[in-house]
């Protein structure tokens, strides 16, 4: 089994309008379809992509209100990033994926105005604490298989003392609290280099600026009923 994650928002309970950080998991059941069908998706929709990461000017003041080139370096296209797509590639993107059946997606909720300061002084321990809840609670309700488990993350929201930590926190505790008799492997890669890191960029996107704004709930229900959103975790309860 191989899962895909990656996040979006901040962890901090004293941001304004910042009440909720979101991570995506895409677990991918045809690995290489869905690779292709990024590849007819990033070409079928290139100028578009395009003319979205360009900076965004007032036309008042000329003041950049938004930087582009997270998706294009040189004119030439690098990654996709959901935080650089509008509404209308945002629906895109989801009637195009949804009517591809190659993976299946998870969401964490956390609440940053629960969180205590405590807590959040170390935000790996945030992350890794309620990724390790949410897998324990995916396994043992049924809606992941307990089988060995790969996981490939996006290496620049992490820090490089605590990419070799969440593995084996992983092994200890769901192995020690009877969860599962498999193994973990935590994998780290820059998004750029992972096209599949970079589809959990968008949906992980995709359901923060939902819960900001309440736009996409057609898309959410989309998702539902082609039996691809399987389960929202939220923290803390």
């Amino acid at each position: 089994m191989i899962i895909y994650i990656d996040e979006s928002g901040s962890i901090n309970n004293h941001m304004p309008n910042n009440k909720y950080f979101v991570v995506a998991l895409i677990r991918v059941k045809n690995k290489e379809s869905l690779k292709k069908a990024y590849k007819r998706f990033v070409s079928s929709n290139y100028e578009s992509l395009k003319e979205l990461d360009k900076d965004k000017v007032n036309q008042k003041t000329g003041v950049v209100v938004k930087e582009g080139g997270k998706m294009f370096l040189n004119g030439s296209f690098k990654e996709l990033k959901g935080s650089q797509f509008d509404k209308e590639m945002k629906q895109k993107f989801v009637d195009f994926f949804s009517k591809k059946q190659t993976f299946e997606i998870y969401y964490i909720k956390i609440a940053n105005e629960k969180l205590t300061d405590q807590f959040c002084t170390n935000k790996a321990r945030v992350f890794n604490y309620t990724l390790k809840l949410a897998m324990e609670y995916f396994i043992t309700k049924g809606y992941l298989p307990d089988e060995d488990c790969t996981l490939q993350l996006d290496e620049r929201n992490e820090k490089t003392e605590a990419k070799y930590f969440l593995e084996n926190y992983l092994n200890t505790e769901l192995l020690m609290n009877g969860t599962t008799k498999s193994k973990f492997e935590v994998k780290y890669f820059d998004s750029s280099d992972n096209k599949l890191i970079q589809v959990a960029d968008v949906f992980a996107n995709l359901f923060y600026s939902h819960l900001q704004t309440g736009d996409y709930g057609e898309e959410f229900s989309k998702l539902e009923k082609e039996g691809m959103l399987k389960f929202i975790f939220e923290f803390p309860k």
